[in-house]
C-alpha cells in the first residue's frame, strides 16, 4: 500500500515542522525578535494546529499499519506520532488544568494588604503592568460581572496567609530557601522588612513574572503572604496562583 508510507512520512513530517514552528516562536520570543503577544498568540497556535492535525494523521496511520499488518514507514511513523505527543503533552496538561478557572494575572495571599514590590519596580520596564495591586478591578468571568479578589476567592480558596508558630527570623529564613527551592532569580532579601523579591522566567518564551513574599510578627508566631504577579499583559496569568501552591508546598518541606 503505497498510500500506508505516504501517510507516515506525512506524520514525520508533520513532527518536524510543528516542533521547528513551536522553536521559533519560543525562542524567537526569548531573544526579543518579537513580542510576547506575537510569538505566544500569533506563531505558537500554528505550532499546535499543525500538530493536532499531525497527531490525528498519526493515529489514522497506526490504526490503519496494525489492520493491515503492515509495517512499511513504519520508522517514519513511530518517530512522529511519538515526537508530535511530546510536543502537545505539555501545552494540552497546562490548558487542561486551567480550563474552566479564571485567569488571574495578580495573585495574592492577602488582597486586602497584599506584599508591595520595591526592588523589582526599577526593572519591571516602562511596558511592564501596573505594580499596584488592583483587586477591586472589575472583571467578567462566567458570564458574571466580578473583581479580581473575589474571583481569586472563589475558585482558588487555598490560596491564603500562612500563620505559624515561629519566630519571624526562622520562617523568613525557611522562606529565602524555598525561593531558592523553587529556582527562581532571588533579587532582594531584606530581613529587617521581612521582605524578599524574585522573578521567575520561562524557559521558551522567556516571559518573566515578579513575586514578593512578606513575613511579619503575629501574635506568638509569624505570618507570611506572597504575591505573583504578570509583567505583561498579554499572559492570561493562571501560572501565577499554580506558583503560589508551588511555593507553598516547598515551604511546607523546608526543616
Amino acid at each position: 500500500m503505497r498510500a500506508l508510507p505516504a501517510l507516515a512520512k506525512t506524520t514525520f513530517a508533520g513532527f518536524i515542522v510543528s516542533l521547528t514552528v513551536g522553536l521559533v516562536a519560543a525562542f524567537g520570543t526569548r531573544l526579543g525578535f518579537w513580542s510576547v503577544a506575537f510569538g505566544l498568540h500569533t506563531l505558537f497556535p500554528w505550532c499546535l494546529g499543525i500538530g493536532f492535525i499531525t497527531f490525528v494523521a498519526g493515529v489514522v496511520w497506526i490504526l490503519w499499519a496494525m489492520i493491515a499488518n503492515d509495517s512499511t514507514g513504519a520508522r517514519y511513523g513511530l518517530i512522529g506520532l511519538a515526537g508530535i505527543v511530546a510536543v502537545l503533552v505539555n501545552p494540552v496538561l497546562k490548558y487542561w488544568d486551567g480550563h474552566g478557572m479564571p485567569p488571574i494575572a495578580d495573585a495574592t495571599t492577602d488582597t486586602e494588604h497584599p506584599p508591595q514590590f520595591v526592588s523589582l519596580l526599577t526593572q519591571r520596564g516602562n511596558d511592564a503592568t501596573p505594580p499596584a495591586y488592583n483587586g477591586d478591578a472589575p472583571m467578567v468571568f462566567d458570564g458574571k460581572p466580578t473583581t479580581v479578589a473575589l474571583v481569586q476567592h472563589k475558585y482558588y480558596g487555598d490560596i491564603h496567609s500562612v500563620a505559624i508558630l515561629m519566630s519571624p527570623e526562622r520562617l523568613f529564613k525557611r522562606a529565602v530557601s524555598a525561593a531558592y527551592g523553587m529556582g527562581w532569580n532571588v533579587v532582594a532579601i531584606v530581613p529587617d522588612e521581612g521582605r524578599i523579591e524574585a522573578t521567575d522566567t520561562s524557559l521558551f518564551f522567556g516571559i518573566t513574572d515578579d513575586i514578593v513574599i512578606r513575613v511579619k510578627p503575629s501574635g506568638m508566631g509569624a505570618r507570611l503572604d506572597i504575591r505573583s504577579k504578570a509583567r505583561m499583559d498579554s499572559d492570561s496569568g493562571s501560572r501565577n496562583p499554580q506558583r503560589i501552591r508551588s511555593f507553598m508546598k516547598e515551604l511546607a518541606q523546608m526543616r
